[in-house]
């Protein structure tokens, strides 16, 4: 750490200095806008300054201006994505014209000129290739064109799922925000801007998994993924940075209509479980459009979209409940039971008990969603622009809810309505001064509802039926509110950005009692004779509260022509919650004394003021043709992490209460008169209130090469280190030494703080085409390895608890996302046959049928995910008394693979773990074994036909998983339960379920589109 402490310190010292001598302006993140420089030469090579540079994007009459310097050299920043002309003029040498030159998003390009002796007028069309040149970063990812979100087949059209076709992604299935995951870091390093604004689900990064129109695919004009390795500008988290601009209208009328339509008469079976059961019933509705233009030629423009997503997909319900006869008995001798008695549905048949009858039905799952965008522009002058855009969303998720793996009619629903706005006013107050604010808003909920018969709050079980569930409602909202200040001013060879961004965060979380009554037998159910029965008291909704500030200082510096450096830092400050009327109770051992409980009110614990986070980069092109990069980065980047994981002192709140027939002998239905006498008891749970903010170092080299036919190549290696990684885990655990707990007034308590590390190392063989006279391909294939101790940095399920909470190193293995290889792949070709092509071109018959043909595909492939086995403990025979996350002994000799190979019936053998022996710890290792890998293909196929000069309707087929390739999950992997080491699964189980996504048996959908 030393050497890099050094770099800090002495990164800062320069960039403070320089700015105290060279003082500019603030801004942060200009990650939605493009710039363009170049040196301008003349024949024999020498450079030419005072030329004229103008860059005009007439689709909204934006012009921007420039003169070269003395050193030849011109630089336009902070330009809208979209396509330019760019023209430069001076006396005594031609004009020079690019046409169709695309500015991508996030990018500075250089466009290097050369201009000729004599009058007149030449005009080049530039390259495709030049475009993906990045010469001002060595980011690690990629950039989704238009075209691709427009016409690559997409299973539920949700934009995440492009998110997975970059180098470093790896989806794991499912295909949402919440499946995807990016150079060895967990979902909770990713960052979501919109137009520059925070969107994020707030409460956690990612959105919910039903949610897929947060962003409609007709609302981005493009994004850009950095996996890793982003400037100071733009890197916010250790994570990828995920950055989506929205169009604007434009002085021609544009607009489409769509309906894409699926059922399961097109839909192959699951593969697992084998069953013969017919299909489920599934319908699925996409529909929607666009339409943008002007209010006002080359003033006002205005654009909106709206996009709505309806899906039924039938449930199977199966389970156990009274029979008739029992029914009656029950009524007639505890009538009070009447309100459970009735929350169980009708039996369809006996079964050997005369008492319960099995129930099978159908239930439907009912996913309904409604997005809608609208963004207004307006250009006040050659010099000040102006936007507002706005954006709703409404998932709601309704589905048969389990209870121990059986369904009777109990429903669950899922909602969340994200919302994100933005208002930007930009002002040029010279060619080499711009400035930008921006306010931004945005806010994720995520509610669920427990909806059962009984109209009770207890879930009710009886020995021998199936579970009834209680109504419980969970509530969680985040609004984040963004001010944030941009300037870049360009003075010689500099590019100087500085910038600042203040958040504030709210967060409101609660949720309403819940409990479960217990009868031991059917007999004691008819008699209302309760066993036990729990009951956890109210969360009322609490609300968390903190302020943010970032900072950034980068220049980008053009040393010589061929080589350019980007030296930045960025500085964070994330701060910690607090509630606002103070009702929160923190817990911690550690700074708090034996009593734990700090005190309602008390602190959350000390933000941390020193994350300061410097970055470089440079690029250099050794050819004067510039057709070869070499670039190489290191940077540091502290995290806040997942806002849910800093809210554990408001669950301290609520009390807990227990009671048994053991000491209430007459304990029965309804319990509310029993709980006067009962004490309510609080467990807690340990927040570190010394934490310290997550940080990661990254390193990286690349070369990147213009092939031909606009096609090209990167090879790049990239490394990164991350420190102090959420970490869960269990204080005051038994003292194995004397058996006791050291603070005996209190059983084991869940720890949880920063305190993990990772290792990750990968290397990365990209190629990519952009969309050019009807071709695009991309394709990029990782080989990558991680190392953690336990947590990559996230929770959710991307991190575990210690076997042995004493020996955090000893839980050092391979990550739970490790795949060792990733290879994506896409692909859209429009067929060479009809007017304008090299085929079929001359009117008639065949080239009417044959024109405007289109196939489309993308492929992903990947080897298996680790496989962690378990065992099931109690607590005496541990040695700490923790049964949490606990690993069998391995059996000398005998190998983890079957001995006949690896199979669904059998992935791992049984053979090869025993249970330890009681009072010691299992020797196996975490994530022993791996899964099976999965590969899919889909496919499109579109037709054309031309309605007039402008207009056009599109018929589409789409073939999801097209040679129906069974995607495997993770196999079983508790030892000692029926079924280990057997697959049951596919990887498409992101709760809830839903046949969308990557991972599912082969689907088609059609569907058909009008545009003009």
């Amino acid at each position: 750490m030393q050497p890099i402490q050094l770099f800090t310190r002495a990164t800062l010292l320069a960039i403070t200095i320089y700015v105290l001598v060279h003082p500019t302006g603030l801004a942060i993140a200009q990650v939605d806008r493009a710039g363009l420089d170049g040196t301008i030469t003349d024949s024999s090579g020498k450079v030419v300054p005072d030329v004229h540079v103008v860059a005009e994007m007439p689709d909204i009459g934006l012009r921007r201006e420039t003169v070269s310097s003395p050193t030849g050299s011109y630089d336009i920043p902070e330009l809208p994505v979209g396509t330019y002309t760019i023209t430069l003029d001076h006396p005594g040498f031609k004009t020079l014209t690019f046409v169709d030159v695309k500015q991508v998003i996030g990018r500075t390009r250089t466009l290097d000129a050369t201009l000729q002796v004599a009058g007149g007028e030449e005009h080049v069309e530039v390259s495709a290739s030049s475009e993906q040149m990045d010469s001002s970063t060595d980011a690690l990812g990629g950039r989704i064109e238009k075209v691709q979100a427009d016409k690559l087949p997409i299973n539920g059209r949700n934009w995440a799922t492009l998110t997975g076709l970059v180098p470093g992604a790896v989806d794991t299935g499912g295909s949402n925000q919440r499946s995807i995951r990016f150079a060895g870091r967990g979902r909770d390093d990713d960052n979501f801007t919109y137009d520059g604004i925070d969107a994020t689900n707030i409460v956690n990064q990612p959105q919910q998994p039903y949610v897929r129109l947060s962003i409609p695919l007709d609302t981005i004009e493009e994004f850009r993924i950095d996996s890793m390795l982003s400037t100071a500008e733009g890197g916010a988290t250790g994570g990828p940075q995920l950055a989506v601009t929205s169009p604007s209208g434009t002085n021609q009328w544009h607009g489409n209509a769509f309906e894409f339509l699926r059922n399961n008469f097109f839909d192959a079976q699951q593969p697992v479980p084998v069953t013969t059961t017919p299909q489920p019933p599934f319908h699925l509705n996409q529909f929607g459009g666009s339409l943008g233009g002007p209010i006002v030629r080359d003033k006002t423009f205005f654009f909106l979209a709206y996009e709505g997503y309806r899906q039924r997909w039938g449930f199977p319900l199966s389970g156990y409940v009274p029979s008739s006869a029992f029914r009656a008995a029950v009524l007639a001798d505890s009538p009070e039971l009447g309100p459970i008695v009735n929350g169980y549905p009708l039996g369809q048949a006996p079964t050997s008990d005369p008492d319960v009858d099995q129930f099978v039905s159908e239930g439907t799952q009912v996913v309904n969603e409604n997005s809608a965008m609208i963004r207004l522009d307006q250009r006040f002058s050659e010099k000040t622009t102006a936007f507002v855009r706005f954006n709703f969303d409404r998932a709601v998720n309704t589905q048969p809810l389990a209870s121990s793996g059986n369904y009777l009619e109990d429903l669950q629903q899922l909602t969340s309505a994200p919302v994100n706005g933005a208002i930007e006013l930009f002002h040029a107050f010279n060619p080499n001064l711009v400035n930008e604010f921006k306010f931004g808003y945005n806010r994720g909920t995520a509610n669920t509802y427990d909806l059962n018969h009984t109209g009770s709050l207890y879930a009710v079980s009886v020995s021998g039926f199936t579970t009834l569930n209680n109504n419980r409602i969970s509530t969680g909202v985040g609004n984040s509110f963004s001010w944030i200040e941009n300037l870049t001013w360009i003075k010689s060879r500099h590019t100087l950005k500085a910038g600042v961004e203040i958040r504030r965060i709210q967060l409101n979380q609660g949720n309403t009692e819940s409990g479960t009554i217990t009868y031991a037998s059917t007999t004691a159910f008819d008699t209302n004779g309760v066993s036990s029965a729990t009951l956890n008291g109210t969360l009322p909704v609490n609300g968390l509260r903190k302020t943010q500030f970032y900072g950034y200082i980068q220049d980008e510096f053009k040393w010589t022509p061929n080589f350019n450096l980007n030296l930045g830092v960025r500085y964070s400050f994330f701060n910690i919650f607090h509630e606002v009327l103070g009702r929160a109770n923190p817990f911690d051992f550690a700074t708090c004394g034996p009593q734990g409980f700090c005190g309602v009110g008390a602190s959350f614990g000390q933000p941390n003021y020193g994350d300061i986070d410097p970055r470089v980069a440079f690029a250099w092109a050794p050819e004067k043709n510039e057709k070869t990069l070499i670039r190489g980065g290191f940077g540091l980047y502290h995290e806040d992490g997942q806002l849910d994981d800093q809210n554990l002192p408001i669950s301290n709140e609520v009390y807990a209460y227990s009671l048994s027939n053991k000491t209430i002998p007459n304990l029965s239905y309804p319990i509310t008169p029993f709980l006067s006498d009962t004490t309510g008891i609080v467990s807690p749970r340990n927040d570190d209130r010394r934490r310290k903010d997550t940080y990661v170092e990254q390193w990286g080299l690349s070369v990147q090469h213009a092939l031909p036919a606009d096609f090209v190549g990167t090879l790049s290696y990239v490394g990164s280190h991350g420190v102090y990684l959420l970490t869960l885990s269990e204080v005051n655990v038994v003292d194995a030494a004397t058996g006791v707990r050291p603070y005996p007034d209190f059983g084991q308590v869940s720890w949880r703080g920063n305190k993990d590390t990772s290792s990750y190392q990968g290397f990365s063989a990209a190629v990519k085409r952009s969309f050019s006279r009807g071709f695009l391909f991309s394709a990029n294939y990782m080989w990558s390895h991680e190392i953690d101790d336990g947590s990559n940095g996230s929770g959710d399920g991307d991190s575990l608890v210690p076997q042995n909470v004493a020996c955090p190193p000893c839980e050092r293995a391979n990550g739970v996302w490790d795949a060792r290889h990733v290879l994506n792949a896409n692909a859209i070709y429009e067929l060479p046959f009809g007017p304008g092509r090299p085929y079929l071109n001359q009117p008639g018959i065949l080239s009417s049928i044959a024109r405007d043909w289109e196939l489309t595909s993308v492929a992903l492939a990947r080897t298996g995910f680790p496989v962690n086995v378990l065992v099931n403990r109690s607590s005496a025979s541990v040695p700490d008394g923790n049964s949490t996350d606990q690993r069998p002994d391995l059996v000398p000799g005998i190998s983890v693979t079957p001995p006949g190979g690896k199979s669904i019936g059998e992935w791992i053998n049984p053979a090869a773990f025993a249970v330890p022996a009681p009072g010691t710890f299992g020797n196996a290792p975490r994530n022993i074994a791996r899964g099976p890998g999965v590969w899919q293909i889909d496919l499109g196929v579109a037709k054309s036909i031309p309605l007039g000069e402008r207009a056009h309707l599109e018929f589409r087929s789409e073939f999801f998983n097209i040679f129906n390739h069974p995607q495997f999950g993770l196999p079983q992997a508790t030892f000692g339960v029926p079924g280990f080491g057997s697959i049951t699964q596919t990887v498409n189980t992101t709760t809830p379920v839903s046949p969308i996504g990557s991972g599912t048996p082969r689907e088609i959908q059609f569907a058909l589109r009008f545009a003009f």
